[in-house]
């Protein structure tokens, strides 16, 4: 099965590029990969990491160029981050393409996706990156992570944990002790160190 999903290669570029500059990117203009066309690229850094998006029309192009791609990506990181630089160390290439992996070439796919030799990189097919909103999904390892603005402490899945949990083991009390210190952005371990002096 090697048919295309509905996005095409710009929109999986251009809807990045959106997410990741609504996120802290800034997009790394000054930076390309050699040999790539600029098209099927895309270059973005915060104050902690770099990311190169390189998309592939179809899996068989991205089994087959994955690892001049990765090469290009590692001169680029050579070329212009210093070695001390923390960012040298979370550098992330993302290949993506519309098309589907046939089943018969799964591990090629998961060695591709387990291989940090160099840098940790990130696959996406068309599995992954039917609509539009799955570019963001896509991202999400990169993304910061953000408390959610839609519900309330009084329904918080946090507040919940106590009563899930509670067994003769653990007392409702201590977990409720690790919630409070968790909601207060407080050290968990403390708080459970304190609950102890406190019976």
């Amino acid at each position: 099965m090697t048919e295309k999903a509905g996005m095409t290669l710009t929109d999986m570029l251009s809807t990045a590029r959106e997410v990741l500059l609504t996120n802290g990117f800034s997009e790394a203009s000054s930076y390309r990969l050699c040999g790539i066309d600029a098209s099927n690229q895309g270059l973005y850094e915060d104050s902690y990491s770099l990311v190169a998006i390189v998309v592939f029309e179809a899996w068989s192009d991205l089994l087959r160029e994955w690892t001049g791609a990765q090469a290009a990506f590692v001169d680029l990181i050579s070329e212009h981050i210093e070695r001390n630089e923390s960012k040298t160390w979370d550098c992330y290439l993302l290949l993506w393409t519309p098309g589907l992996f046939p089943r018969d070439k799964s591990d090629e796919h998961q060695a591709i996706r387990y291989d940090t030799g160099r840098v940790r990189k990130l696959i996406a097919s068309g599995a992954e990156l039917q609509e539009l909103g799955d570019v963001s999904t896509a991202l999400l390892p990169l993304l910061p992570i953000t408390e959610r603005s839609d519900t309330t402490a009084e329904d918080s899945v946090l507040d919940r944990v106590p009563a899930l949990l509670e067994s003769n083991e653990l007392p409702q009390s201590v977990i409720r002790a690790v919630v409070n210190a968790f909601h207060k952005r407080e050290s968990l371990i403390e708080a459970l160190h304190n609950f102890g002096k406190v019976q």
